[in-house]
């Protein structure tokens, strides 16, 4: 559990933020029916129009399965907080406790709760664990978010996910970063926190997570927005998100409201490769984004404001293919 999630966003954002001449980086910018789709830091129009050619040209089916995923599992958070004897040698050190999304307070979440208001969270349960072989005090927290739908849960464990991240095959994969590790399935999501650094401790934490994820019966389906993005992705870096100020969280050379995120739309990003190459860098990566929104009007109102943002800030502007922008910027 050595790596941090803050350190790919900072990578992420030194890449996103390179746009010197030498290097001359690009924003394709097009709109077709309720979409928004482009590429931040693209090389080559010929790279933008392919990759959004793929987008905006999907099968009939994948464009009408947007509708939300079903849900199996409806459990109240606090029942899926393993008890007493389920994983050996690890016993809670107290009776869970837990918040309502009414009264998510800043001593939890890492200080940020809005970003879980942002993904619609409705309830969590957290409760603490400890073991006899390493004395009897509290060594971890388990906590599990009730986010109200699979996409919402997808989307807040996507925020934390990242490429090079560790991972174990708990739930729908989980990301270990540091002293964390975080899974979604169905509509929950949990984060597991170790408070130190000690094989036994590390090892609780899976088994922890595991047994969380039994209790889960929901099958491993991704929201069906995902299939409209280009493949060759690198792997996990998908980012799914419903509003303006999250997107923000993620890439914040963004406007503040350019792109006119409100109610009812719904987006998605993932980094791609300039090259084919073993030997990726962060450096060299670019980020293919879809936005829907609830209606092909608001989706133009969108176009037009964040094309008119930039432009204000561009060195050239280019006709994309015919059907959209093609913008160096300063």
């Amino acid at each position: 559990m050595k790596t941090s999630s803050a350190i790919f966003l900072t990578c992420c954002m030194a890449v996103l933020l390179s746009c010197g001449a030498e290097q001359r980086d690009y924003t394709a910018l097009t709109r077709e029916g309720q979409y928004l789709v482009g590429v931040w830091n693209t090389h080559s129009e010929k790279v933008a129009t392919k990759l959004i050619d793929q987008m905006t040209h999907p099968s009939v089916e994948e464009r009408g399965q947007i509708q939300s995923l079903p849900i199996e599992t409806s459990l109240k958070p606090v029942d899926l907080l393993p008890l007493n004897g389920d994983v050996t040698d690890w016993v809670r050190s107290r009776d869970p406790s837990g918040y309502t999304a009414k009264n998510l307070y800043k001593d939890t979440l890492g200080g940020h709760p809005e970003l879980y208001h942002a993904y619609g969270v409705i309830e969590q349960a957290e409760v603490e664990y400890q073991t006899p072989l390493l004395g009897s005090y509290p060594l971890i927290r388990v906590e599990i978010f009730d986010m109200g739908t699979v996409e919402n849960a997808f989307g807040i464990y996507s925020f934390n996910q990242y490429p090079e991240a560790e991972s174990e095959w708990v739930g729908n994969r989980a990301v270990i970063s540091g002293k964390f590790l975080r899974f979604w399935k169905g509509k929950y999501f949990i984060e597991i926190e170790g408070y130190e650094f000690a094989t036994k401790v590390e090892e609780g934490i899976v088994e922890l997570a595991k047994s969380v994820a039994s209790r889960i019966k929901d099958s491993p389906t991704k929201p069906h927005l995902l299939k409209l993005l280009p493949a060759n992705k690198i792997p996990h870096s998908v980012k799914y998100f419903f509003d303006d100020t999250t997107l923000r969280k993620i890439y914040s050379f963004l406007p503040d409201d350019g792109l006119e995120l409100g109610a009812n739309s719904t987006g998605i990003t993932a980094s791609y490769a300039h090259k084919k190459s073993g030997d990726m860098h962060w450096a060299d990566t670019m980020v293919a984004f879809l936005i829907r929104y609830p209606t092909e009007s608001v989706a133009t109102e969108a176009y037009n404001s964040y094309r008119d943002f930039l432009e204000a800030q561009a060195v050239s502007v280019s006709s994309l293919a015919g059907r959209g922008i093609l913008v160096q910027q300063q």
